[in-house]
């Protein structure tokens, strides 16, 4: 157990949540760490999904919402002891830009996630909130700026500056109204993921370009050359993310913001290979990388790793520091690599404890009961066996193991 009395008194960041209160210090060897209530068993929260057709996004859905038990999840999770919930902003009405012509965000959509997060206060659990596409009707501030040249596709995310503006302008919106509407909920948000797991794709410009010159910021970067290419990506990256974050800290210095990410070498790559292509067919995308990141804004990294027979390659190629907080914001077990909800549950185990070896002090489980995603394991699944390894209640500290191994899909 880590001795507080070693923690610097050097403070970042805080939130009350009712009783639970979240910050990010900086220990005696320069590491960020999560501290919950000074209590060293840190983060340990769950993502809270509702899905349509096991892909889509509807936990703020206005016409189903009420449909949803939230009060009796929060409050199972409050008896297994978890301190914070994951939750996604994303439904279709959202994507359709609720139906509006111009920038703005109605109360029929604002009011869902007000009532999580009182609903979720009263628990004393803290809530990150968590985006991706800008709502439709946010374009017309995308469309002011000029589109950049030599980028397409999903690349214009993090190089458009329109896209950065438009978020920037949904966020404020969006927690203005909290506010305004009910102090308390707005005090519940802890943090925010502007982003889930953002990438580039290789396979489109101008990272499918491998030679030339493209100019990005004033700075010309040449396509032939993995350092040009891996720059391009990172200064992008974190002028994308500091637009943002300096839109939500303009209505509250106090809410931690960061956008997830995922391991290159989940997808194909080994480690931050300077944006490499792929082969077609292959899986095209190529996310921000944490050791840029730490230059940026963000409060802290959030890094998504499942249990696979190559998850310490995965912790491996992120190429992690510990200059800022490290929080393992998914991870989760896979049905078709693990038999039984009890060996998903050991194994998920065993990859928080690998994750200790890098410095993490966060945890997010996927999922709590998202039953309709029938692919991978929940956490109340066979009457709550996977709780009954890792909840904090049963789990209270997740130690460091120097010679851990990550359990096998064939073990059980």
């Amino acid at each position: 157990m880590i001795n507080m009395r070693i923690l610097l008194a050097v403070f970042t960041l805080a939130i009350s949540v009712t009783q639970c209160t979240i910050i990010t210090q900086v220990d005696s060897n320069g590491h960020g760490i999560f501290v919950v209530n000074t209590n060293t068993t840190f983060l340990r929260g769950t993502n809270y999904i509702r899905l349509l057709n096991a892909s889509v996004h509807v936990t703020f859905e206005p016409d189903l919402y009420p449909l949803w038990d939230i009060e009796n999840a929060i409050k199972q999770m409050h008896n297994y002891g978890y301190n914070y919930i994951r939750v996604f902003l994303d439904c279709p009405t959202l994507y359709r830009g609720f139906n509006l012509s111009s920038p703005g965000i109605p109360m029929r959509y604002t009011k869902n996630v007000i009532d999580f997060l009182l609903r979720a206060s009263i628990y004393h659990i803290a809530v990150m909130l968590t985006a991706s596409w800008n709502p439709a009707n946010y374009q017309s501030i995308v469309n002011s700026y000029p589109i950049p040249a030599n980028v397409t596709g999903i690349n214009m995310i993090i190089f458009h500056a329109g896209q950065a503006a438009a978020k920037a302008q949904f966020f404020q919106d969006l927690l203005e109204q909290i506010q305004k509407t009910s102090l308390l909920a707005f005090n519940t948000i802890f943090a925010i993921d502007i982003f889930n797991e953002i990438s580039v794709s290789v396979q489109q410009q101008p990272f499918s370009l491998t030679d030339g010159i493209v100019s990005f910021d004033n700075v010309s970067y040449n396509m032939a050359t993995g350092n040009d290419r891996q720059q391009l990506v990172d200064v992008a990256g974190n002028i994308w993310l500091n637009t943002i974050v300096r839109a939500i800290k303009s209505v509250t210095p106090t809410i931690m913001v960061t956008a997830s990410l995922f391991s290159p070498n989940a997808v194909g790559h080994d480690g931050f290979d300077g944006v490499q292509t792929r082969p077609p067919g292959a899986d095209d995308r190529y996310p921000l990388r944490p050791g840029s990141l730490i230059n940026s804004l963000a409060d802290y990294i959030d890094l998504h790793v499942y249990s696979s027979d190559h998850t310490r390659a995965e912790f491996d190629g992120a190429e992690l520091t510990q200059v800022k907080p490290l929080l393992l914001g998914e991870t989760g077990a896979f049905k078709n690599n693990y038999p039984n909800a009890s060996s998903a549950g050991r194994a998920v185990q065993n990859v928080m404890i690998e994750s200790v070896n890098y410095g993490f002090t966060g945890w997010g489980i996927w999922t709590w009961d998202t039953i309709e995603q029938l692919s991978l394991w929940t956490l109340v699944d066979n009457n709550n066996t996977m709780n009954n390894i890792l909840a904090p209640s049963v789990w209270p500290f997740v130690g460091p193991n120097r010679t851990s191994t990550v359990m096998s899909k064939y073990e059980s």
